[in-house]
C-alpha cells in the first residue's frame, strides 16, 4: 500500500505557481507597508516609560493574549472568538508547513515531511479546525448580522475581513474535495470534510476534465483572496490581530496599575493634559489602535446606560479614526455605530471639542468598568483625565460646579466649601484622640471630607468610631489638620492642584507616629494608598470594612442583637474594581444575627457604579437619567429591606437618588459599619 504523503502541486500549472507567489509576495509587502504607515503614527506621539518586567508582561501576554482569558467571561462571544482564533493559528501554522514540505524539503533535499502517520494527523487536523473555523464565522455572522447586537459597529471593514476569511476557508475546503474527488487516495478519510464534499461533487460525475479546470481556477482563486487579506488586513478592524497582542504586553504591570500617572515636572511642563494628538504617548496611540471594538465597555459603563454622550467604545475609535486620518492612512468608515452618531473626524480637526466633546470627556464617573472588562488592556479612565486636565489647566474649558468644586478645595481644603474650623464637629461628645496631642497610635483614622461635613455621613463616623471605642482599638484623627488629599482635583483634571494638595499632606503625615492609616471612603483609601507612593508618601491603609471584619473576627466586637432585615450590597468602584475589596464588608453584615445577604444582578467585579466618582458627586452629567436611580432600581430589584454600602460618596449619591424616585420611605440606606454598630450596641 502507497505511504500517504502531500501531493502539494498536484494539478497546478508552473505559471499558476508563479502567479501564487508573486500575488502573495504582493500581499505580504503591502501589508508590512501597511503596518509600517500605521506604526510611523505612535511614535508622533510623545515618549512614554520603558517597558519593565519583561517576564511578567511575558506571562501576562500568554494568559490573556493567547489564552484570551478575559473574552472567556462571557460564553458566547469567548467561544466564537477562540474558535476563530485558534483555527486560524492551527491553519496558519499548516500552511507554514505545507510550505517548508514543499520548497524546502521537497526541493532543496528531495524528501518529504508531511509523509505517512505525521500526514494523517497533519490532514484531519487542518479538517478540523477549518470547520471549527467556518462554525466560528458562521456565529460571528449571526451575531453581527442576524442578532444585531447593539455592542458591535457595523461598517466596511468588518464586512469585508469576515466575507475574506470565509471565503479563503471555503475555497480552500473545495480545493481539497476536488483534488480528493479526482484521485481518490486510499487516506482520503483522513480529510473527513474533503471527502464529504468530495463525495457530493462526484454525485454530478461532472468528468475528470472539468474536475482538473475547476481545481486550478479555484486555486489561483483561492491564492488572490490570500493575497487581498494580507493587503488589506492593516487598514480594517482586523488590524487588531497584531496591535491587540502588542497592547496586553504593554499594558501597566506596576504594583500601582490603577494610579493615575503624575505628570513630570509640572511647573516646568509648556502644556498640560492631552488636547491633541501629539499629546498622547506612543504607547497610548497604539492602544487605540488595539481596539477590537467589541462593544464589552459600552455594554458596562453606567454614563452610557445613563445616556449621557459618553460611550467608552466611541471614545477609543473616535481617537483611533483621528489618529489615522490625521496620517492619511484608510481605515474604515466613519459613523457606523447607529443613527445619530456623525463624529467630526478630519485632518485638523480640535481633538478636544471636535472630535471628542467636551460633554463626553465629563460624564465619565472613573469606575473603571470599561477597562476591568477591556480584552485587551485599553486604560479609557486615563486617557479621558488626560483630556480632562487639558480642559481644566490648559484651555480653560471647566463646568460652573467644577469650578465651583476646584475653587472651594483651594480656598478651604474641602470641595463643598465648609469652613475648615468645622472638621471635628460631627465628633462632640464622643471624646475622639487627636494626633496633635496624642502624638502617636496605631491606626490614623483618615476622616474625609464626606464624613466630617455631610450630615449623612457623619452619622457613619461617629457609628464608625464607636465600634473602635468599644474594641479598645488605639486611634487618632487629625482634627483640624486633615485637609482634602486632593483626589477630586486629581479626578477633575487640576493636576496641579492635587500635587499640591498631596505634597502638603503627606509632609503633615510623616510628622506623625502611626502603624496604619484606616478610613471609610474608597476615594480616600485608594489616592493614600495607591497614588501618595508617587509623592513619597508609603503607607498601609486599610478600608474600615477590613479593620471591622478583622475586630470581629478577633472576638473583640461581638455582634449579638439580631438585625432582621434583607439586606443587598452595593459595590464601590474604589473598593471593588480599583482594590479587589469584596468580602471584608460582606463578611461585617454576614456576622450580624438575622441579616440575610441577597446580591444583586450585577456585583463585586461587575457592580454598577452610583455615579459619584470622577467628580459625579459635584457634576451634573447631561444624560437622559441619573446613574444612581438606575443602580437604586436594579437593588429594589431584590425585594430588600435595606442597601448597603461603604462609601461616603454611594451614600450621597443613593440619598439624592432615593429621593428623586420618592423610595425613601421603602427602602433604607445604611453603611455597614451602622449595621454592625446596632448588632454590637454602640449605636446612638
Amino acid at each position: 500500500m502507497l505511504e500517504p504523503f502531500r501531493d502539494s502541486l498536484w494539478n497546478i500549472p508552473t505559471w499558476a505557481v508563479v502567479v501564487m507567489y508573486v500575488s502573495q509576495a504582493v500581499g505580504v509587502l503591502a501589508m508590512l507597508h501597511g503596518f509600517s504607515r500605521r506604526m510611523s503614527l505612535y511614535f508622533q506621539g510623545t515618549r512614554d516609560w520603558k517597558p519593565d518586567r519583561l517576564g511578567t508582561r511575558l506571562r501576562h501576554t500568554l494568559v490573556y493574549a493567547v489564552g484570551q482569558a478575559k473574552l472567556a467571561t462571557q460564553r458566547f462571544p469567548g467561544l466564537m472568538h477562540a474558535m476563530m482564533f485558534w483555527a486560524f493559528v492551527v491553519l496558519f501554522m499548516g500552511t507554514v508547513l505545507a510550505t517548508v514540505d514543499q520548497d524546502i524539503m521537497e526541493l532543496l533535499f528531495d524528501s518529504k515531511l508531511l509523509r505517512g502517520n505525521l500526514y494523517r494527523v497533519y490532514e484531519i487536523t487542518l479538517d478540523l479546525f477549518g470547520l471549527l473555523f467556518l462554525v466560528g464565522l458562521g456565529m460571528a455572522f449571526k451575531r453581527r448580522y442576524v442578532d444585531r447586537s447593539a455592542r458591535l459597529s457595523y461598517d466596511w471593514g468588518w464586512q469585508v475581513m469576515l466575507g475574506l476569511l470565509f471565503a479563503i476557508n471555503l475555497t480552500g475546503f473545495l480545493v481539497e474535495a476536488l483534488r480528493l474527488a479526482v484521485v481518490e487516495p486510499a487516506w482520503q478519510g483522513w480529510s473527513p470534510v474533503g471527502y464529504a464534499v468530495a463525495l457530493a461533487v462526484n454525485l454530478f460525475s461532472p468528468g475528470e476534465a472539468v474536475l482538473r479546470g475547476a481545481h486550478v481556477a479555484l486555486w489561483l482563486f483561492h491564492a488572490l483572496l490570500v493575497m487581498v487579506f494580507w493587503g488589506v488586513l492593516p487598514y480594517t478592524p482586523l488590524v487588531h490581530l497584531v496591535t491587540s497582542p502588542l497592547n496586553v504586553f504593554l499594558a501597566r504591570v506596576e504594583p500601582h496599575p490603577q494610579a493615575l500617572r503624575p505628570i513630570p515636572n509640572i511647573e516646568e511642563a509648556e502644556s498640560w493634559g492631552a488636547g491633541r494628538l501629539s499629546d498622547f504617548s506612543w504607547r497610548q496611540r497604539l492602544m487605540f489602535d488595539a481596539c477590537t471594538e467589541c462593544g464589552r465597555c459600552q455594554a458596562v459603563c453606567p454614563a452610557w446606560a445613563a445616556g449621557t454622550p459618553l460611550n467608552p467604545k466611541y471614545l477609543i475609535v473616535d481617537l483611533r479614526n483621528q489618529m489615522l486620518a490625521e496620517g492619511g492612512v484608510p481605515h474604515s468608515t466613519i459613523g457606523g455605530f447607529g443613527e445619530g452618531y456623525r463624529p467630526d473626524i478630519r485632518p485638523g480637526a480640535q481633538l478636544v471639542g471636535e472630535v471628542i466633546s467636551d460633554d463626553t470627556v465629563w460624564a465619565c464617573t472613573t469606575c473603571r468598568a470599561c477597562v476591568y472588562e477591556c480584552p485587551v488592556f485599553i486604560e479609557h479612565v486615563d486617557v479621558i483625565v488626560e483630556m480632562r486636565r487639558y480642559l481644566v489647566m490648559d484651555a480653560g474649558r471647566t463646568p460652573e460646579n467644577i469650578n465651583l468644586t476646584l475653587r472651594n478645595l483651594e480656598r478651604t481644603g474641602n470641595p463643598w466649601g465648609h469652613p475648615p474650623g468645622d472638621r471635628m464637629k460631627w465628633a462632640e461628645g464622643l471624646d475622639v484622640p487627636v494626633m496633635k496631642e496624642k502624638k502617636e497610635a496605631e491606626y490614623l483614622y483618615w476622616v474625609g471630607c464626606a464624613a466630617s461635613y455631610d450630615v449623612r455621613n457623619q452619622k457613619i463616623a461617629r457609628a464608625f468610631v464607636r465600634l473602635l471605642q468599644q474594641a479598645g482599638v488605639d486611634f487618632a484623627v487629625l482634627g483640624p489638620e486633615e485637609s482634602c488629599n486632593g483626589d477630586p482635583a486629581r479626578r477633575m483634571g487640576n493636576e496641579y492642584l492635587f500635587q499640591i494638595m498631596a505634597e502638603r499632606t503627606v509632609g503633615k503625615l510623616n510628622t506623625y507616629a502611626f502603624k496604619k492609616i484606616v478610613t471609610a471612603c474608597p476615594h480616600c483609601f485608594n489616592v493614600l494608598k495607591n497614588e501618595y507612593p508617587q509623592f513619597g508618601g508609603e503607607y498601609e491603609v486599610v478600608h474600615h470594612s477590613e479593620l471591622l471584619a478583622e475586630l470581629v473576627a478577633q472576638g473583640r466586637l461581638r455582634p449579638e442583637k439580631e438585625v432582621n432585615d434583607v439586606i443587598t450590597f452595593h459595590d464601590s468602584c474604589y473598593l471593588g474594581r480599583y482594590n479587589n475589596i469584596f468580602d471584608a464588608p460582606r463578611q461585617v453584615l454576614a456576622a450580624v444575627p438575622g441579616v440575610q445577604l441577597r446580591e444583586m444582578p450585577r456585583s463585586r467585579e461587575r457592580g454598577l457604579c452610583c455615579g459619584g466618582g470622577g467628580a459625579g458627586v459635584w457634576n451634573e452629567a447631561k444624560g437622559k437619567r441619573r446613574v444612581e436611580e438606575i443602580r437604586l432600581e436594579e437593588a429594589l430589584g431584590v425585594e430588600p429591606d435595606a442597601v448597603a454600602s461603604a462609601c461616603p460618596f454611594c451614600m450621597i449619591m443613593f440619598d439624592s437618588g432615593a429621593k428623586n424616585l420618592g423610595v425613601e420611605e421603602q427602602v433604607r440606606l445604611r453603611d455597614v459599619a451602622e449595621v454592625l454598630a446596632e448588632s454590637v450596641g454602640v449605636e446612638e
